[in-house]
């Protein structure tokens, strides 16, 4: 199980074919996991196979990748993840596809380091509006619920101010609708 230490966190990855470097950012919420892309209209890991050099990664606390908690900035702590993840891996320029949440981290990739990104696709992106925030914060919670049950070293206060800083802006969550 391919895995690489940024910090304090720990994050699984999987490194596939070749070509140009496509980073590959997950749906599923705050459980965006590699496997999660077996679900979606178009599942880059199998469309792209033999087009590029796919890299797939467990987010921070999904899946088998691990992290401390962020709660000054939660959005930067998933970028610096990925761009250490293919500072890792040796890549400089690389294109992204991220699906739900994952057009949220492609967005925040973008505004932190966008002389990197070469080119961004984005399949079904989330949005804010005040008919999906309960929804939001109520899988946000859930997702808090089950992981204070397996980590003794996170608490629910810490827990709570991730989310509210995670789903505090309207629009996509991470970035303004400026960018």
């Amino acid at each position: 199980m391919p895995k690489f230490e940024n910090g304090v966190a720990s994050i699984y990855y999987e490194d596939r074919g070749s070509g140009f470097p496509l980073l590959l950012l997950a749906p599923g919420g705050l459980d965006s996991t590699i496997a999660a892309w077996t679900r979606v209209a178009i599942n880059p890991l199998e469309a792209y196979a033999a087009d590029f050099r796919l890299i797939g990664m467990d987010q921070r606390n999904a899946g088998s990748s691990t992290g401390p908690l962020d709660a000054e900035d939660p959005w930067g702590s998933y970028v610096e993840d990925q761009l250490a993840l293919m500072d890792f891996l040796g890549i400089e320029s690389f294109h992204v596809m991220g699906c739900c949440i994952g057009c949220s981290y492609a967005l925040k990739l973008i505004e932190r380091d966008p002389q990197r990104i070469a080119s961004a696709v984005l399949e079904q992106p989330i949005g804010l509006i005040e008919d999906n925030r309960e929804g939001w914060v109520t899988r946000r919670n859930n997702w808090a619920a089950a992981l204070l049950d397996k980590r003794e070293d996170l608490d629910a206060a810490t827990a709570e101010r991730f989310g509210n800083e995670m789903w505090q802006r309207t629009f996509v969550g991470s970035v303004s609708e400026d960018l």
